[in-house]
């Protein structure tokens, strides 16, 4: 006789129908889909940085662009800088030939600021003494004023030659007043 074992048979005993079953799925298939998960859950903070990498690269990129706008405003003022140079040498030198040229037509003589600065003071007048007018001569100037006396207006010249370097001054006239002092008039040469 044959020996017969029993085949064993599994029954399927899911009343549920095929439909609403849950899905019969291969173990690579579950390793596939884990490893699916891992990559996307990995892929998520990698998102946030290239996001924050991309609003870092933005700003630096502002940033440039204003560091690049701030160099040509230097640029500029810098080329401006060189033109106030060239204009403020070209007007040295244009001073230096005008200063010559004065110099020239003085003959070596002291500018007229300073000679007029002289002959208003600095300590030359006598006391009770005071200038009225300068007026202008071919060589040099006039001085009128009152002083208290002739002797006065004479050592206002001589002071003007001894301290104030003129050529020359003279006393031309001194008319005497009616309560003292007078009236007085000093060439000066220059």
């Amino acid at each position: 006789m044959k020996d017969v074992t029993p085949q064993t048979r599994i029954l399927d005993i899911n009343l549920l129908p095929r439909e609403q079953r849950p899905a019969e799925v291969p173990p690579l298939g579950i390793a596939l889909a884990a490893g699916m998960a891992i990559a996307v859950a990995a892929m998520v903070p990698l998102g946030f940085k290239a996001e924050s990498a991309r609003s870092h690269a933005s700003t630096i990129e502002d940033q440039a662009k204003q560091a690049e706008y701030d160099v040509h405003g230097v640029q500029i003022e810098l080329t401006q800088r060189r033109a106030l140079t060239t204009d403020i040498e070209t007007a040295k030198s244009q001073i230096a030939k005008l200063q010559k040229t004065q110099s020239l037509i003085q003959g070596g003589a002291r500018p007229l600021s300073a000679d007029l600065s002289e002959v208003w003071g600095w300590g030359f007048l006598p006391a009770g003494s005071r200038i009225t007018t300068v007026t202008g001569t071919d060589t040099g100037f006039r001085v009128d004023g009152t002083a208290p006396g002739p002797l006065d207006a004479i050592a206002y010249a001589d002071k003007l030659v001894s301290t104030g370097g003129f050529k020359s001054a003279r006393m031309a006239s001194f008319t005497p007043g009616t309560k003292g002092g007078g009236q007085f008039s000093v060439e000066v040469t220059r």
